[in-house]
This record gives C-alpha cells, sequence and structure tokens, in this order.
C-alpha cells in the first residue's frame, strides 16, 4: 500500500518524458550539412543538446553548433537559463551560409551558434565569431541588433527591455556569460547586439 501511494506521488509531480518538444533532434553530420567552411573549422565544431522553456511555457530540447571549446560553457549556461525559465524560442543549427535561410535571426526567433558567415552588423569581409562556432545569438527577435545608421537586424523587431526573453545589461545572462569568459554585444559602442555573445 505505501509503495502504491509514494509511486502515485512521484508520477504526479514529475512530468512524464514525452512532453518535451523536441525542436531538433539532429546527427553532428545533419546539423553542418551545407556549410562551406574549410575542414579545419568543421573539425573543431561540435553539437550540444540543450532543454530550455519556451514561450509556450513547455519544456523543449534543441541543439547548438558550437567550437569544442566552448562547449562546456553553452551546457553550463543553458542549465542556468533552464533552471530559471528564461525563455528561449528554439534552439536549432543553422545549415546554410545565408544570413536569410530557413532557421535564421530573418524568419525564426531561433538562437543558433556556427554560421559560416561574414559579420553581419559591420560592412566587412571577414568573418563573424559565428564563421568559428565561437559566439550564439539568442532570440533575435527579442534581442535584435541596431546599427549607427538605424538600421535593426532582423528587420521590423524591436528592442523592449520589459519583454520577457529579452537580454539587458543587468541579466543573469550577462553575468553568467562574463563570469565565462563572454562579451556581450550589447555593451559595444558602434553597434548595440544585443543577442550576440562571444568568446575568443
Amino acid at each position: 500500500m505505501l509503495i502504491t501511494v509514494l509511486l502515485s506521488l512521484v508520477f504526479a509531480v514529475a512530468p512524464p518524458a514525452g512532453d518535451i518538444v523536441v525542436d531538433s533532434r539532429q546527427t553532428f553530420e545533419e546539423a553542418i550539412a551545407g556549410t562551406s567552411a574549410p575542414d579545419s573549422i568543421v573539425r573543431m565544431l561540435t553539437l550540444v543538446d540543450v532543454e530550455y522553456y519556451s514561450f509556450d511555457g513547455r519544456l523543449h530540447r534543441g541543439q547548438i553548433v558550437i567550437h569544442r571549446e566552448a562547449a562546456d560553457d553553452i551546457r553550463q549556461i543553458f542549465r542556468e537559463i533552464k533552471a530559471r525559465r528564461f525563455p528561449v524560442q528554439s534552439a536549432i543549427p543553422i545549415k546554410f551560409d545565408r544570413p536569410d535561410n530557413g532557421t535564421s535571426m530573418d524568419t525564426l526567433n531561433n538562437t543558433y551558434g556556427f554560421h559560416y558567415r561574414p559579420k553581419t552588423t559591420f560592412r566587412t569581409a571577414r568573418l563573424s565569431a559565428h564563421a568559428y562556432g565561437r559566439a550564439i545569438d539568442i532570440n533575435p527577435f527579442r534581442n535584435p541588433a541596431v546599427l549607427r545608421n538605424g538600421r535593426i537586424i532582423p528587420a521590423c523587431r524591436q528592442y523592449d527591455p520589459q519583454v520577457p526573453g529579452t537580454i539587458t545589461a543587468t541579466s543573469f545572462l550577462v553575468r553568467y556569460f562574463r563570469q565565462l569568459g563572454w562579451r556581450w554585444g550589447g555593451s559595444w559602442t558602434s553597434v548595440k547586439d544585443y543577442m550576440h555573445f562571444e568568446k575568443h
């Protein structure tokens, strides 16, 4: 009788594993398919599984392609994101080198790491930190980049610190990333890239 009662309490509190919404379940090869990044970069990348509460209030599971040296940082950060229920829309690897493909900030409020491309916030051919897997963008729709000329990336988005999922200077995310040696784009002077964190 006691065992039956205890089991009923466990199942009443713990949601079944099937309640997790899977946003991405790929192999490493699938996650980097289509990239033109050289092998010297690809060899340094890894695929990290992460969990987070999305804007629907449900627990989601996604994936981040990141540099091997940053993988443990990302795991720690997402454990904190999950524990604090900071909402993340999705975490789906970007498969192509275009900034406007189907899993990018232009079409989805998607969090991602590796993306082999030049810097989009500066007029330069220099590769972005994303191209080496040393950067992550979080909730681009809520945390857009604001350029010096007033252009906003993604277009038609607005930075409102009062909206859930937005990153501010006093956010635990900024403090946590900095403790691990990352820089936040929201503290830059030439551009405010609120979604962006990088570590060299």
